[in-house]
């Protein structure tokens, strides 16, 4: 069994391999010489595959598994995860903003007695918009998901073999790693690190990538949508008794009639958005119980390289 194991998701990145690997090897060397490092790459359409796979070649330290499609970031650190022996295992993100040379102070941080260690960025580049932005939305993130986010940490973890193999036995087929390490529970503690930069190439988390994991993260972790779309039909209920009771009373005491009929309309289509809405709510999680009993699964690996076998 290896020390230590590093899992790093790639998705196009053939112009930060090189620089990955070497800075990667080097921090790690400075804890132990029984290590490996896993490189997933999910899907790329540029070299990074043949890069991985040159590597593996001369270092047989490194190793890869490609997917046969993109699956998503978190299903990458998924396999790297479901193939690490380490007995303690790195996760971090491949464009260097998780800067290798923290690797160390995880490790050490861990030798505390801590299971799960996360890093907690600061010095972060992004502008006051971004930031304010995304606290924004992990504020909602967390009301919505009834999850405690910390917006300054995010993938950048080291973990024990007992978590590892907790990891490994979580069934659902919605994968978010932060939010399933969370669950998991276990002794927890972060280090601060500065954030890096990104050494080259593009990001590929766009808003919209974002959003949809928010969006999984809600329905798979929480059900607070089910009991915000019950509260909204009590007060509708409520509201619409006390009208009702109101036109009666009227009615009775002051001979008050109801006339409008924009009102009425108004108040009809107010409460079939409503309704609609909460079927919506229920169809979701519906669908969701569909896929996951369709049991697919949750990755399909075209090839690898200084691993055995794919598990």
């Amino acid at each position: 069994m290896s020390r230590l194991s590093v899992v790093i998701p790639l998705l196009n990145e053939e112009d930060i391999v090189s620089e990955l690997i070497k800075r990667v090897c080097s921090s790690v060397e400075l804890i132990t010489k029984e290590y490996e490092v896993i490189l997933v790459d999910d899907g790329s359409t540029d070299s990074t595959w043949e890069k991985i796979k040159d590597y593996s070649l001369s270092n047989n330290k490194i190793k890869g598994i490609k997917f046969s499609k993109n699956f998503g970031h978190h299903y990458a650190i998924t396999a790297g995860l479901h193939n690490s022996d380490g007995e303690w295992v790195v996760v971090m993100d491949g464009d260097l903003q998780d800067r290798p040379e923290v690797i160390p102070d995880l490790y050490n941080e861990a030798q505390k007695g801590f299971d799960v260690v996360f890093v907690s960025r600061n010095k972060r580049p992004e502008s006051f918009i971004y930031k304010l932005l995304q606290k924004t939305f992990y504020l909602i993130l967390r009301k919505l998901s009834g999850i405690d986010f910390d917006s300054r940490q995010a993938n950048f973890s080291i973990l024990s073999r007992k978590v590892v193999d907790a990891y490994k036995k979580f069934p659902e087929n919605s994968r978010f790693y932060g939010s399933t390490i969370k669950w998991l529970g276990f002794n927890r503690s972060f280090v601060e690190a500065e954030h890096g930069k990104r050494f080259g190439g593009k990001p590929s988390y766009t808003i919209k990538k974002r959003l949809n994991l928010a969006f999984d993260i809600i329905l798979a972790f929480s059900d607070r949508p089910l009991k915000f779309a019950i509260g909204l039909g009590m007060i509708l209920s409520i509201f619409s008794f006390a009208i009702f009771s109101w036109i009666i009373i009227g009615y009775l005491n002051w001979g008050f009639t109801v006339i409008g009929w924009p009102s009425l309309m108004a108040s009809i289509f107010f409460t079939g958005g409503a309704i609609l809405v909460i079927l919506g709510v229920v169809g979701i999680y519906l669908g969701r119980v569909f896929n996951e009993v369709k049991s697919r699964p949750l990755y399909v690996a075209e090839d690898q390289t200084n691993i055995r076998k794919i598990v």
